[in-house]
């Protein structure tokens, strides 16, 4: 019988210390990403936090800015990942080609219009590379698709391009 009661009061106390640990890790800074899908700080190759240079847009905001003429919206995918498919009124500019590419796109990015950029996915880069660079070329209204095409996929958005045809 006190075997049982020892087991029983040493359950309580791990079952009351992941409690509290769960409870300090909330309120953290960096909290780890325990009921959270996990989500990396955009990193350039030095370590410098690439986030400063845009604001996260998500699908219904894209929409919204695309639909309204309000913004310009950027791939920085490849070119072959563009041809196969990409948001509609999408330009491609890969982050790649960005030093040949820039001046024959930056005429087409106006003053008065927002910046959307966005990429394959959440762990894609490639979308906040580009916004830095424009950044350091005087843009200032930059916002980025983190979720990039495949969320958009997912919600069932359309597509121009080859696989983009049929929807």
């Amino acid at each position: 019988m006190k075997i049982t009661n020892l087991w029983v009061q040493v359950g309580l106390i791990v079952i009351l210390g992941v409690a509290i640990g769960m409870a300090y890790n909330q309120f953290q800074r960096s909290p780890l990403p325990i009921f959270k899908t996990y989500k990396p700080e955009p990193k350039g190759e030095t370590g410098e936090d690439l986030s400063v240079y845009y604001i996260e847009i998500d699908a219904e905001g894209l929409r919204d800015f695309v639909e309204a003429g309000m913004a310009v919206l950027l791939d920085a995918r490849t070119r072959e990942n563009y041809n196969q498919g990409h948001i509609p009124k999408a330009i491609s500019l890969p982050i790649g080609e960005f030093k040949q590419r820039y001046n024959a796109v930056s005429p087409l990015l106006i003053e008065d219009k927002a910046i959307i950029i966005y990429c394959i996915d959440l762990y894609c880069l490639d979308s906040s590379l580009l916004a830095k660079e424009l950044h350091q070329k005087g843009y200032g209204e930059i916002f980025v698709y983190k979720p990039g095409i495949e969320e958009w996929k997912e919600l069932g958005y359309p597509l121009e391009g080859a696989e983009g045809a049929s929807q």
